[in-house]
């Protein structure tokens, strides 16, 4: 059997305390050469939350000694709604047998300055296994 891992995404506002329902979230693979693949898009509900999505990962042994294959997956997390800046994470990585848990805290558009451009972009560096 492959081995796999989940993502959870959790959505809040002012200061992680309120969740964000209704919020748009996609999950995709970062594809070898640039590429991406939609494994799942859903919306946050009342308590800011997504289902766990189950992404395929390779084996636990591949984390184990420093000369192995890169021992996680990378996804592409965005999340959008009308009333919050979106937020863009490249490269959050799922370990094969752990629920990973993304909080992602939104920002209210009417707090934004005018010149924002509506959309915050994290990058996740990979780990030193």
């Amino acid at each position: 059997m492959p081995a796999s891992g989940t993502i959870q995404i959790q959505a809040t506002t002012s200061r992680a305390e309120i969740p964000v329902e209704g919020a748009f979230v996609t999950i995709a693979l970062e594809l070898p050469g640039g590429g991406r693949e939609l494994i799942s898009l859903q919306r946050t509900d009342e308590n800011g939350k997504t289902p766990p999505v189950t992404v395929s990962t390779p084996e636990l042994a591949n984390s184990q000694t420093p000369d192995q294959a890169q021992g996680w997956t990378d996804v592409v997390v965005t999340i959008s709604s009308p009333e919050y800046e979106g937020i863009v994470v490249t490269s959050a990585q799922i370990f094969p047998g752990v629920a990973t848990v993304q909080d992602m805290v939104l920002i209210p558009r009417a707090d934004l300055p005018s010149d924002s451009e509506g959309v915050q972009d994290y990058d996740v560096p990979g780990q030193g296994l």
